[in-house]
């Protein structure tokens, strides 16, 4: 690449100065909330890490132990228990930020370049994707580290290579594809010298997941992989579904999320040794003619054919063969979770984001690409939005609340059951723990194996489990519905026969206008003993400031008549329950409050 001078080389660290602190200002909080970062399957490892610490095994859904985690983060979260106690979890969110720093500056060494490394050092501390999932309570920001550990030491003796490589899969083990294409490549395709390191690290996997699991997968690889595929089959049919959710992989969303620019330069590094000088336009000319067809998801192929028109190639040269492990080992991610699994989230492509970078590093000295990696991250920040976790808040409401409906000795199921079991399992006193099992399978084997055989009904009565817990659209019949399992109960199951609602946990918003979220309801299982009695106290009832209990009867609406505005719906009610409601914009003034009845 052709040198420049040492002002645009200024410029351009200036550029990632700006993107690290756009990024920071956008997306960094010290105290992540249920609400806003953290996710329910954060506290599946929350829980494991507190009942293995505490010596009470492996478990998360009760009466079974489970491999339904990433082993590396969930055994850096018991050690932190074992040594501070159950609240050090609390430190997770930072310890998912020291280590996003920490990767930081190994790509600040990496590079030979002092600017190269500067850039990429502040552009993937100011990274919007990173960020936000380095605060997610998930092993995201240790894979991350380990998968930039991986590149960083890929010229390195075994000694080195190896420990990074079983760390890696041991963070996440979706990235065995990139220890073993890199120990390919490491290797020059001699198979036999190629294995043993990944091997090793598969073994050490395998062991784990043997000891806790029910096999050689983890228990959470196929739960919602199996749910999703058959609910879509039923709603579009295989093939339709199959192609929705592969074409991303061809150089789309997904790729563009972690860095459109980035994953540009890396397709314009592995195409532009074969591709013929003479035909440098006609990439750009099938990205445009594409762009009016209606074609979306363009702006990794658009950055690599427009750097295909203004550098082709001056002669053949073979492709890089580094750079094409990494290419392949970090798209077979998207590959395993997009068109296996049809089951995408954001948290898996973080790790992608070091490709984007390996090729950005390796075009260092060529200042333009090493100025437009900010500008573009700079552009892209409004790509990576919040999630919408808000409904979270009707979970963290049902844990701490949930001993107060549920009769002492029941046992519950739950599918999405995170922090619920945290708070109603692991944390709470001991007079008011519940046991909590988990139902969709990700961290109990057990009920995925009656989710298969259409027979959860029938294993929920083996296990004496009289009462559920989930939002409503959980039990629907309809496939179309995300997350519904209602037809896997079989017997005949009909959910507004069947279940029979005891309370309800809400979280809602006294100024109107926002988005009403799904409350998660405590079922009785109809038939299987007595019903709970109904709460005899008084009509409302302050809790604490912002949350209140109403015993509600069926056809009674809750409203609030704010001092400044119109009232309030709160929530309205069919059947005779008991309503716990948080406020999550202001206190709750029971004066204001007030019933009408339909």
């Amino acid at each position: 690449m052709v040198r420049s001078s040492p002002a645009l080389r200024l410029i351009a660290v200036g550029a990632a100065l700006a993107a690290a602190v756009s990024g920071l200002l956008s997306w960094w909080t010290w105290s992540p909330g249920l609400t806003d970062r953290l996710r329910d399957d954060a506290f599946y490892e929350y829980v494991w890490a507190a009942q293995f610490a505490l010596g009470q095994g492996g478990t998360v859904s009760d009466g079974v132990s489970t491999s339904g985690v990433q082993w590396l983060w969930t055994l850096a979260l018991a050690l932190l228990v074992r040594c501070a106690g159950p609240g050090a979890l609390a430190a997770a969110p930072l310890l998912g930020g020291l280590l996003h720093f920490v990767a930081a500056a190994i790509w600040w060494r990496m590079p030979r370049d002092r600017a190269t490394g500067a850039v990429l050092a502040l552009c993937w501390i100011g990274h919007p994707l990173l960020l936000r999932e380095a605060l997610n309570g998930q092993e995201t920001a240790l894979a991350a580290a380990c998968a930039t550990a991986l590149v960083a030491l890929r010229h390195r003796r075994e000694g080195a290579f190896a420990p990074a490589a079983v760390a890696a899969v041991l963070a996440r083990s979706d990235l065995f594809a990139l220890v073993l294409g890199l120990s390919i490549w490491r290797h020059r395709g001699r198979i036999l010298g190629a294995i043993p390191t990944p091997a090793i690290a598969l073994a050490s996997l395998a062991a784990l997941n043997l000891t806790f699991g029910g096999g050689l997968l983890q228990d959470s690889a196929l739960p919602m992989s199996w749910l999703w595929h058959s609910n879509l089959e039923q709603v579009w049919g295989f093939w339709s579904s199959q192609w929705w959710y592969a074409r991303p992989v061809l150089l789309g969303g997904p790729f563009a999320l972690a860095s459109a620019f980035g994953f540009g330069v890396l397709a314009f590094l592995l195409v532009r040794p074969l591709w013929p000088r003479r035909l440098r336009a006609a990439p750009l000319v099938g990205v445009a003619v594409a762009a009016a067809l209606g074609a979306g998801d363009l702006a990794v192929p658009a950055w690599c054919a427009l750097l295909l028109a203004l550098r082709p190639r001056r002669r053949a040269r073979p492709v890089r063969g580094d750079l094409l492990a990494i290419a392949l080992g970090l798209g077979a991610v998207v590959a395993l979770h997009w068109a296996i699994r049809w089951y995408p989230r954001d948290y898996y492509l973080a790790p992608l984001v070091v490709g984007a970078f390996a090729a950005v590093a390796r075009t260092g000295r060529w200042r333009l690409a090493l100025l437009a990696l900010p500008l573009a991250q700079l552009v892209d920040l409004p790509r990576v939005q919040p999630e919408p976790l808000v409904g979270q808040a009707a979970m963290e409401l049902a844990g701490r609340r949930l001993h107060e409906v549920l009769p002492e000795g029941e046992r519950v199921g739950c599918f999405n059951s995170g922090i619920v079991t945290f708070l109603a399992d692991v944390s709470a006193p001991p007079a008011r723990r519940r046991g909590v099992v988990n139902l969709d399978g990700v961290v109990d084997r057990r009920s995925f194996a009656a989710l298969r055989a259409h027979e959860l009904g029938a294993w929920l009565d083996e296990q004496q489990v009289r009462f559920l817990l989930d939002g409503p659209a959980q039990f629907s019949l309809d496939p179309s519905v995300p997350h519904a399992c209602g037809r896997f109960f079989g017997g005949g199951f009909e959910p507004t026969r069947d279940l029979v609602e005891v309370a309800r946990f809400a979280a809602r918003s006294v100024r109107g206008g926002a988005a009403r979220q799904e409350s998660m309801r405590l079922y009785w299982r109809r038939g299987r003993g007595a019903l709970p009695k109904p709460h005899s106290g008084l009509p409302f009832e302050l809790l604490e400031p912002g949350c209140l209990r109403w015993s509600a009867r069926a056809g009674e609406t809750l409203l609030v008549a704010p001092r400044d505005g119109e009232p309030v719906v709160l929530e309205a009610v069919d059947v005779d329950t008991v309503v716990f409601l948080r406020v999550r914009d202001g206190e709750l003034d029971p004066v204001a409050l007030r019933v009408e009845r339909r």
